[in-house]
């Protein structure tokens, strides 16, 4: 397992996608979901320490998306697409022909009442599907950092929205993912 992260600014994150699949040994899992899904594919979605990941594969291809800190050390082989966070961005891959892979993200610094109203707005109620992770770092009167994934799946496609909040820096980061079988 790796150290746990040091520091929770979205400004010291990245975001990699790649096209193997990684061990869950690369980051210390807090919440885990493993989805079987049409034929052979399955879905492994994981909030850790410093982020998520998001791991499609099946006996043939595999596709890798982590949310991590700069810090931790990943394989450097394989890796299609890479970002330190900014504004927004987005992107497209489709390998193999099988499966079209959409991503985007979202950053948007606020102020802090709108902070504390989404970051408790997103504690409410997680759905039996969703995975909802709050680190308890601080004293119980302080906003803590929050991550929640929502999933949603049906025989053809992977669906994965995610909202990390970033207390030190008044910062929400959405995510979006899209996996399509389209054989």
């Amino acid at each position: 397992m790796r150290p746990p992260a040091k520091s929770n600014k979205v400004s010291e994150k990245r975001v990699l996608i790649m096209t193997r699949a990684l061990d869950a040994d690369w980051f210390d899992g807090r919440k885990h979901r493993r989805l079987q899904m049409f034929d052979d594919w399955r879905a492994d979605i994981w909030v850790h320490d410093s982020g998520h990941a998001v791991i499609f594969s099946n006996q043939r291809m595999a596709y890798t998306e982590i949310l991590s800190n700069h810090e931790l050390e990943l394989p450097a082989d394989r890796i299609v697409w890479e970002r330190s966070l900014a504004q927004e961005d987005f992107t497209t891959i489709q390998s193999g022909g099988s499966v079209r892979y959409q991503f985007n993200y979202e950053v948007e610094r606020t102020e802090p009442s709108i902070f504390r109203f989404l970051t408790q707005e997103m504690s409410l109620k997680p759905t039996p599907t969703d995975l909802y992770w709050q680190c308890s770092e601080g004293s119980r009167w302080s906003v803590t950092p929050i991550v929640r994934v929502h999933i949603d799946y049906a025989s053809h496609y992977l669906s994965v929205q995610t909202f990390h909040s970033f207390p030190q820096e008044l910062t929400i980061l959405r995510t979006q993912s899209l996996f399509e079988i389209v054989n």
